[in-house]
């Protein structure tokens, strides 16, 4: 976890609450190291969580879930952070340190599964091997831990997720029901570049929610709304926040990786035609309060207006507006900047006023 902003550092180690639960999964881990878990058919669970019910699906029978293992390199990182903000930064590298073998055997896993199950996706267990887009699409978008899985199969995964998803919508398949957590793959597809792709996905779950009136999704939502199947909680508040994440992720969105905010990575084009402006104020970040106007300045190039009171992160505010063709050139505060990307430029810079012209 990097560290967003400047704290002041308060005396003490971890709260206890936070040390125990940190203890706890360093106990649960440990189940799976040792000589036996070294080599032959354990090697792929060394250093992972054991077995659980980490969803419905597994009741049946518990598995080595990967989504487990998400949250708790997280969660590792997160206590790590928080070790240096108390002052204790010792404990800070020894759970960094721990965070980044636990990323290493998760990896290792990954690419081990991957490999003796001859698949191509990103697979949700290790004893399964099962395709879970929906579980897959939290480790990009909300944890940001994208480095766990080889590249290839995780865009294999969402591209075959969306291969599947418009044959269902065009009626290509048969099919009985959907859930819509599938509006988490809408964030994880902005956070990969897929500005198009997010947003048909989301106007599609936009456009499917039942009851209408309500503005909600239920937890499962059939082929015909008149089903007698189970449909779950209604309204799903779990289904209704992760929307509020994915549309937040397609406005402004932290990159932990390199301590940047990414910014209108998931705006369409269409929502600036005829004079439309998207406006956004007081968006809380990792690192203050922002917001950003956009709009476009006639036929070839974008206005994006920063201001707000966050203190500019190190990796900067990664500008990735809707462009209709490759960058051509970028002015910040009326001076012209040569260094941009064919999509965006990062400024160093808040407020600013950036053109950008293509």
């Amino acid at each position: 976890m990097p560290k967003f902003g400047a704290h002041m550092s308060v005396a003490g180690g971890l709260p206890r609450a936070v040390e125990r639960a940190v203890a706890h999964l360093e106990a649960l881990r440990a189940t799976r190291l040792g000589p036996a878990f070294d080599a032959g058919e354990k090697r792929a669970f060394r250093g992972l969580l054991p077995e659980s019910a980490s969803h419905e699906g597994y009741l049946a029978h518990h598995v080595h879930a990967y989504w487990d293992d998400f949250w708790a390199v997280r969660a590792l990182g997160d206590a790590a952070y928080l070790a240096d903000v108390r002052g204790d930064r010792p404990l800070g590298r020894r759970l960094r340190a721990a965070r980044d073998d636990f990323r290493a055997s998760v990896r290792e896993s990954i690419a081990t599964t991957i490999a003796t199950r001859a698949i191509d996706y990103v697979p949700g267990s290790v004893e399964w091997a099962d395709f879970d887009p929906t579980a897959t699409s939290n480790a990009v978008s909300l944890l940001g831990e994208t480095a766990l899985m080889p590249r290839a199969a995780l865009a294999r995964t969402f591209a075959e997720y969306l291969a599947g998803f418009r044959r269902r919508v065009r009626n290509e398949i048969d099919w009985a029901n959907y859930t819509a957590y599938e509006v988490r793959i809408v964030g994880a597809l902005v956070h990969l570049g897929e500005r198009a792709a997010a947003n048909e996905l989301a106007e599609f779950l936009l456009g499917d929610q039942r009851p209408v009136a309500w503005n909600q999704w239920p937890e499962i939502s059939w082929r015909d709304p008149r089903s007698p199947g189970h449909i779950g909680d209604v309204p799903h508040a779990w289904i209704g926040a992760e929307y509020v994440l994915a549309f937040r992720a397609m406005l402004a969105d932290e990159r932990a990786a390199d301590q940047a905010l990414v910014v209108a990575a998931g705006i369409p084009g269409e929502w600036l035609d005829d004079g439309g402006e998207v406006v956004v104020d007081d968006l809380p970040t990792y690192w203050g309060t922002f917001g950003f106007t956009l709009r476009r300045d006639g036929a070839d190039a974008l206005r994006l207006s920063l201001r707000g009171t966050l203190a500019v992160p190190a990796g900067g505010l990664v500008l990735r507006p809707p462009l209709g063709r490759p960058l051509a050139g970028v002015d910040v505060d009326g001076v012209a900047v040569a260094a941009f990307a064919p999509d965006g430029i990062t400024v160093h810079r808040c407020p600013a006023e950036v053109v950008l012209r293509f």
